[in-house]
């Protein structure tokens, strides 16, 4: 009996330790999806290509991938044995005991981060049909999976794809159509001047931010604008932002890039995020009332954070956040025609000019922080289905394309990634921009063909994001487009990113918007064509300590004051990173 009893103790112990690390790997996770071992030698070491260099700096309590890895393959049977056996009595105690001692986070945010997630975890690792192996290579990418439940892919229509005709800038006289983007806001409506900005909870510069360690000075404190440190953006400040936006820029259209809620993850309602979502939609009617606002639906919008149920599963439903959204989004500028649209999967497709369209897609619905995916990855809902045909109609009608998301491609799980590049390639002539957040720092990623991966055919932006989590300044940008003419293409042609510097505005009391760069001046890059971006990031790749390479780290960064230090084997994995954009191969650089 002695022996048995033992047994189920270290299993709920083993559970509980999964579980603990699972959790808090995601609410540490602000971001970290790209990383790489080496300097991008393979595939496999360079699936991930945001360096570990910058995400250890900036995270010292997170686990290694490795790590993780070891012991999701060593505790996951013994997990999913327990659950079978309905064997979860004092899970939330022991989990919580787990992940204090390991110093994960504070015994609130522990157990609140439990209770949050637990009866999804649950669900899902009863009911999937995956191996521990291969549940345990999907959500960490431990290695590569052939289970058709996620090896899948799209089908195209019967229709060549035409003959791939070069793109020729347009006339300096020609007219331009200016888009502004806003991504990532993160407003935080308990941020408190003065409060922690270094805690032990995930997110400070709150009324609750405490620590064990930290007292309160003016060194931890956190400044009245924002702060540097794991903390996200004050309301003031994202107001400020609005009324300098509305003063002095001109532009036609905005594309709103989605994450709207603060980062406290583990202490979120869905009247929360509703709140979130309605205060900003009347800042966007205040300060822009006669513009067209494309959203695009964020991770952080659901509660709990990433999990978007499909319509399979029983246990639980989205249809309170898509109904808020479509109420929302009427009201911002798209069509009555677009509602149902809305609630059905937050993804839709508007008409703006004769030959331009935009596309705005759902992109919850491919990362492996969607846990609910692990019951079956194939394109939920049908979207990249709607997606090919809505771009086929566009082909057949002459009509250019822009495309909006939250989650860049290559953050997604490797089916859905690599269908979405077999899209991009066979619509290359429609396709002509690629706008995203997700990353909050300042990147491209770059799309080459299929049959000659020397030749670059699609680019897309991760723009800045305006919280300042972790060590940024708020920022937004505005894209320079040939358009607004009959004969424009609707490509992008330059743009500008703007800038508060925290250290400044804290400092002196004062915010000063100021630009940060435009990147044909900056970089000299004659246009921004995907080759031209590849042949610079190529460039770079050779003169990795020169003006150039280190100009782009800084934007990339933001132009932070605080932001970890890179050497030039840092800046190769980061901006090799920049020509991977699918998660199941590689481009050498």
């Amino acid at each position: 009996m002695r022996i048995k009893i033992n047994l189920t103790c270290y299993q709920l112990l083993a559970f509980n330790a999964f579980f603990s690390l699972t959790l808090l790997a995601k609410i540490f996770s602000l971001p970290f999806e790209k990383q790489a071992t080496d300097i991008c030698r393979n595939q496999v070491d360079c699936k991930y290509l945001l360096t570990e260099d910058l995400r250890n700096r900036q995270y010292e309590r997170r686990p290694t991938r490795r790590q993780l890895c070891d012991f999701c393959r060593i505790t996951l049977p013994l997990v999913r044995e327990l659950i079978k056996r309905n064997k979860t009595d004092h899970i939330h105690d022991i989990a919580s005991f787990v992940c204090e001692k390991l110093n994960l986070a504070d015994d609130i945010v522990c157990n609140m981060a439990i209770q949050t997630y637990q009866s999804s975890v649950f669900s899902v690792t009863r009911n999937t049909e995956l191996s521990s192996l291969e549940m345990c290579s999907l959500a960490l990418g431990c290695s590569k999976i052939e289970n058709p439940i996620i090896a899948w892919n799209i089908t195209f229509p019967n229709v060549p794809k035409p003959p791939v005709e070069p793109v020729n800038p347009p006339k300096p006289t020609s007219k331009k159509f200016r888009i502004l983007q806003l991504s990532d806001i993160h407003i935080d409506f308990e941020y408190l001047p003065g409060s922690l900005a270094e805690c032990d909870q995930p997110l400070c510069c709150r009324n609750q931010s405490s620590s064990k360690s930290k007292i309160k000075n003016e060194d931890s404190s956190a400044g009245f604008w924002g702060d540097y440190r794991n903390c996200d953006i004050p309301v003031w400040t994202v107001e400020d932002m609005f009324k300098f936006i509305a003063k002095n820029e001109k532009f036609d259209l905005i594309y709103w890039t989605g994450d709207l809620p603060p980062h406290n993850i583990w202490n979120q309602t869905r009247n929360d995020q509703i709140s979130a979502l309605e205060h900003l939609t009347q800042l966007f009617l205040k300060y822009f009332p006669k513009k067209v606002i494309l959203p695009a639906l964020g991770n952080h919008e659901s509660a709990p954070c990433n999990l978007f149920p499909t319509p399979t599963v029983k246990e639980d439903s989205i249809e309170w956040l898509y109904n808020a959204l479509a109420k929302e989004w009427i009201k911002t500028g798209l069509p009555d025609s677009l509602f149902e649209n809305i609630k059905n999967g937050a993804f839709y497709s508007i008409k703006i000019a004769p030959n331009f369209r935009v596309i705005s897609l759902n992109t919850n619905y491919c990362p492996k922080e969607n846990f609910w995916l692990f019951l079956n990855t194939t394109d939920p809902l049908g979207q990249l289905d709607w997606f090919v045909k809505t771009l086929q109609e566009s082909e057949d009608n002459n009509e250019k394309v822009h495309v909006i998301g939250h989650i860049d491609p290559s953050q997604c799980l490797e089916s859905w990634s690599a269908n979405y590049y077999k899209i991009v390639n066979r619509y290359e002539s429609t396709i002509v921009g690629q706008i995203f957040g997700h990353s909050h720092k300042d990147e491209i990623s770059l799309f080459y063909d299929l049959e000659n991966i020397t030749r670059a055919i699609n680019v897309a932006y991760l723009g800045p994001s305006v919280t300042t989590l972790s060590y940024l300044n708020p920022s937004y940008r505005i894209y320079e487009v040939d358009g607004n003419h009959r004969s424009a293409t609707w490509q992008i042609l330059d743009y500008t990113t703007m800038y508060l510097n925290l250290t400044e505005a804290n400092m002196f009391n004062q915010t000063k918007w100021k630009k940060e760069y435009s990147a044909r001046e900056e970089f000299q890059i004659e246009n921004l064509f995907p080759q031209n971006w590849s042949d610079f990031i190529d460039k770079l790749l050779e003169n990795i300590d020169g003006d150039f390479a280190n100009k782009l780290f800084k934007f990339y960064s933001k132009s932070s004051d605080s932001f970890p230090e890179c050497d030039s084997e840092c800046k190769k994995k980061l901006f090799c990173s920049f020509k991977q954009s699918r998660s199941d191969s590689f481009i050498p650089c």
